[in-house]
């Protein structure tokens, strides 16, 4: 049975909804975590985006260089969203696939500690293919005599295309670990074959659905000026925002999990 793309989102969405109270009790470390993240980028790393130090040594010292402090402040940074982002997801896949017997704590145990680290896995791969597809896009560029900027333009959305289909493909083996059951990022694949298409077009619609409602909170913020009057309460909702943005995502994840991975021979 194929996956029907609009009722996926729908009742996605309705499940978070419906789940609202066990959505801040599971999500509240997310929640919390991502205001702590936004104000640290506030308040020290969009400083040193525009700060620059003289160089004191190499080639040209005394020369001006982007502050030596900004890029091990974005790692850490990140690494705190993908360790929270792990915690939730754990406890969001177990609520949705296992039912609130599962148990609605936080933990940071083996489970979460495996998923942080499947994450890397996907960044680190996504890292390697934007650096392959760089040289490939120069190259075709170099070939075609398109003009730079054009022509990065429109390779952008096909390398988006590219790595929301890899992800969603192996997306259900993160639903799969959540449940301790014994499927990896092979089985995932071999699970969603042919379903690649449809994938895409769930996730293009659920960050669609994500889209919009940002773009009108940022409007009524914008309005009421919530940036000036009070920067914190603006963090703390993009922060719940976001992790009803994760729950909807993690629950789409649990559903495609439960509809597909009965193909690569795993009992759910």
């Amino acid at each position: 049975m194929s996956i029907a793309v609009g009722e996926t989102v729908a009742t996605a969405c309705r499940l978070v909804i419906g789940r609202t109270g066990e959505l801040f009790r599971v999500g509240l470390v997310l929640i919390l975590g991502m205001f702590a993240i936004f104000v640290f980028a506030l308040r020290y790393l969009l400083p040193l985006l525009g700060a620059e130090v003289p160089q004191t040594g190499g080639a040209h010292p005394g020369a001006a260089m982007p502050d030596p402090r900004l890029y091990p402040g974005g790692l850490a940074m990140l690494v705190a969203e993908f360790l929270f982002i792990a915690i939730f997801g754990v406890g969001w896949h177990r609520l949705i696939l296992l039912g609130p017997d599962s148990g609605l704590g936080v933990a940071l145990g083996r489970r979460e500690l495996a998923y942080f680290g499947r994450m890397w896995l996907c960044f680190l791969g996504m890292l390697l293919f934007t650096f392959a597809f760089s040289i490939a896009e120069v190259m075709i560029a170099g070939l075609l005599g398109a003009e730079p900027r054009s022509f990065l333009a429109i390779a952008s959305v096909g390398y988006v295309l590219v790595v929301i289909y890899a992800l969603a493909r192996l997306g259900p083996a993160f639903a799969g670990l959540a449940i301790d059951r014994p499927f990896g990022f092979a089985q995932a694949w071999q699970a969603t074959r042919g379903e690649g298409l449809r994938l895409v077009a769930v996730y293009l619609l659920a960050g669609a659905g994500w889209f919009a409602v940002a773009f009108v909170f940022s409007l009524l913020a914008e309005a009421l000026r919530l940036g000036e009057a009070a920067p914190y309460a603006l963090l703390f909702i993009n922060a719940v925002l976001f992790t009803a943005f994760q729950a909807v995502l993690v629950t789409i994840n649990a559903m495609l999990f439960r509809q597909l991975a009965g193909r690569a021979g795993t009992r759910t």
